[in-house]
């Protein structure tokens, strides 16, 4: 799905934040190496995880809450205050604006959310956890935990989209396009900002 540059209202810019994995990546040439790769292609890039659900819509516009997180995962002080429910709650890393996709220090970068944290996120009943990383749970049983929790309350977690500084002062929606047919666990998405101008 294309959008024009500029919406209807004309303070508005749309901009596709999707990560689109080509051919000669390593991430690719990992997917396509492994005995399951239909469901390993699912899960490189921009995808939303789905273990145990399924979001009941395959294209979503939500509303966003932005977190910077350059210094620092959200402390339950910091969720405490935010209006999440329906909406899609941004964790803007940096991690890959910094470190690129799939490289030894994306991969190293703690970006993980505290288990109490992440009560606290889901108790607020938001569509989406978006993050510019690898995922909200260590590598390995708690990532795919912290996506399975996060799915029994009706909220899904989006992985790496490439958002960048210059647009975390201006985010105000996140229009969601997927594949919910897909049979990976990881269905890719087309993710695009919606942007102050």
């Amino acid at each position: 799905m294309s959008y024009p540059a500029t919406s209807a209202l004309s303070n508005r810019t749309r901009q596709s934040i999707s990560l689109l994995i080509n051919e000669d990546h390593p991430a690719y040439q990992w997917a396509k190496k492994q005995s399951d790769s239909v469901n390993a292609f699912g899960h490189i890039g921009t995808h939303i995880d789905c273990y145990t659900r399924v979001p009941a819509d395959s294209h979503y516009n939500t509303d966003t809450v932005l977190l910077d997180c350059t210094q620092a995962m959200p402390s339950l002080d910091g969720i405490e205050p935010l209006e999440l429910s329906g909406k899609s709650l941004v964790l803007f890393t940096a991690n890959l604006e910094n470190n690129g996709y799939g490289t030894p220090e994306y991969g190293k970068a703690d970006t993980t959310l505290k288990s109490e944290v992440l009560d606290a996120i889901l108790a607020k009943q938001p569509a989406f956890i978006v993050i510019d990383s690898y995922g909200i749970g260590a590598h390995g049983e708690e990532h795919i935990d912290f996506d399975k929790r996060c799915e029994g309350n009706g909220c899904f977690v989006i992985e790496n989209v490439a958002f960048s500084s210059e647009m975390s002062d201006k985010l105000i929606e996140l229009d969601i396009l997927f594949d919910a047919s897909s049979t990976s666990s990881g269905k890719r998405c087309e993710v695009t900002a919606v942007l102050k101008r």
